[in-house]
């Protein structure tokens, strides 16, 4: 850390924007939901097709908004989405350093968004068609700018927490956990020098969340037909009213929900930050957590909850099997890494203290810290770039060489059975899903003559379930690669 702090600023800027360029050249194919539900979106957007793209898919709509906003500038939606989620991602280092510094010092502050812009998930999110890094900037900034007015006796910035907790919450449904904990502390934590004050912050909260919420819940209301936070998830699902639980023993689903979460916790934390947050937790025991903390650790035991309670009451319970109902992935457990961050940072400071007392008198202070300083930098570095830096799909390359064949020889629009969906999205067409260990080959004809699809197009590991004798598709194309998927396409016989 250096001692002028625009100096620590523009280090963390540089680093998290050559970071970005790099793996926005090195995600070579679109993820999933960039393809079949922020694009398709963000193209309503585009043609001004406002109701319809606030209404599509299960989506929020503000990430797909962005996209379609920079989409006028750019050669296309793909790039669009990547580039709005690089600029969000570079941007973040801004409310986590300043809450930081807020609530710890500078150097935990720097040492928190370093780690942070390194980590593998959150640096590849941010270089993909993937909505995370916009939310995250924008939770961040709620949590900064809620404890900033927390901290202050001013009582009209209480009418700006909502807003940034809506714009969270307009990317993803978890926005509004940040407006419970206010709540939470202007009830029962925040002093306040006449207690009937308490009463006007209260006041301000509930007039803009209001204004600025009851919108956009009046919407969910009238499409799902109950109240829900979420397009796909509705209050009673995520409390599990109304849900038939099988035969499955509570506690057995308890604590197969603990596992879930945690081993999912586990995999998105790097080991190297699972040891740094331990030392970090180790040292705040004798010392004890300031306020601060407090809403840091509340805010994020709040997110565990929803998260543990989503896998509890949206997965099916079966007595010889268990199957999850709900998509669940790491990327739902990066709110918990932003907060959790800065006990990472604590961490290493604490083993830096440690080493440097136990040096020799070889070295000066100053220049002893720093050299184990940049020791332990470069060995945290050392271990974490090389998963940050892995390029994404790489391997996938010829599912996006075969759409771009398919348009180039048939025109787009064209209906297309396949296993490997993004062959569509790079035809410009529609797919429909073949599973070929539930469809036989009567199935999938009776498909192709229904959609009239011309072509078929699976990967060299599903060809097996092609039957010599078909005659009615030929194989046309063949792509493949050193270290890539092969995928064929065939075509559908006249």
């Amino acid at each position: 850390m250096i001692k002028s702090e625009k100096i620590d600023l523009a280090i963390l800027l540089l680093t998290s924007l050559l970071l970005s360029i790099y793996l926005f050249f090195r995600t070579y194919v679109i993820s999933l939901d960039g393809a079949f539900q922020f694009i398709p979106m963000a193209k309503m957007f585009a043609s001004g097709l406002i109701k319809q793209a606030i209404a599509y898919g299960g989506q929020q709509p503000v990430y797909s908004l962005f996209i379609s906003l920079l989409s006028k500038w750019v050669p296309d939606f793909e790039t669009a989405g990547k580039l709005v989620s690089a600029f969000f991602g570079i941007l973040v280092i801004f409310p986590i350093y300043f809450l930081g510094r807020r609530i710890f010092d500078r150097k935990i502050a720097f040492l928190a968004v370093l780690f942070l812009v390194i980590h593998p998930y959150f640096r590849r999110f941010s270089a993909d068609v993937l909505k995370d890094s916009t939310y995250l900037f924008f939770c961040a900034s709620a949590i900064w700018f809620s404890w900033r007015t927390l901290e202050s006796e001013k009582k009209y910035p209480y009418l700006l927490i909502p807003v940034f907790s809506a714009m969270a919450y307009l990317v993803r449904p978890d926005g509004i956990e940040v407006l419970f904990i206010v709540f939470l502390f202007l009830l029962f934590i925040k002093k306040f020098v006449l207690p009937q004050r308490r009463w006007i912050p209260i006041f301000f909260l509930i007039l803009s969340v209001g204004i600025l919420f009851t919108p956009y819940l009046l919407h969910l209301r009238e499409t799902a037909g109950e109240w829900a936070l979420g397009k796909t998830k509705t209050i009673g699902m995520i409390l599990g009213w109304g849900r038939v639980r099988g035969d499955i023993p509570f506690y057995e689903r308890v604590l197969y929900s603990l596992k879930e979460l945690n081993l999912e916790i586990i995999g998105t934390f790097h080991p190297l930050y699972l040891l740094l947050l331990t030392f970090g937790l180790w040292k705040k025991k004798g010392l004890g957590l300031k306020t601060g903390e407090k809403f840091l650790i509340f805010l994020g035991a709040l997110h565990y909850l929803i998260l543990f309670l989503l896998i509890l009451n949206l997965t099916d319970w079966k007595r010889d099997e268990t199957v999850v109902g709900a998509y669940f992935s790491g990327r739902h457990v990066l709110p918990l890494l932003i907060i959790a961050i800065y006990w990472v940072g604590e961490g290493f400071s604490e083993i830096h203290s440690w080493i440097s007392e136990r040096m020799g008198s070889h070295f000066g202070g100053e220049r002893k810290s720093m050299v184990v300083w940049s020791i332990l930098v470069i060995l945290v570095f050392g271990l974490v770039l090389p998963k940050t830096l892995k390029p994404q799909r790489y391997e996938r390359l010829t599912e996006k060489w075969a759409g771009v064949w398919i348009k180039n020889q048939s025109g787009k629009g064209l209906t297309i059975l396949t296993t490997v969906p993004r062959v569509a999205y790079y035809a410009e067409g529609r797919y429909e899903y073949v599973d070929f260990r539930k469809a036989g080959m009567e199935e999938i004809k009776r498909l192709v003559d229904e959609k009239k699809a011309r072509y078929l197009v699976i990967q060299e590991k599903d060809a097996s379930f092609l039957s010599p004798e078909v005659r009615w598709m030929v194989e046309v194309a063949r792509l493949t690669g050193k270290e890539l998927e092969t995928i064929i396409v065939y075509q559908r016989v006249q």
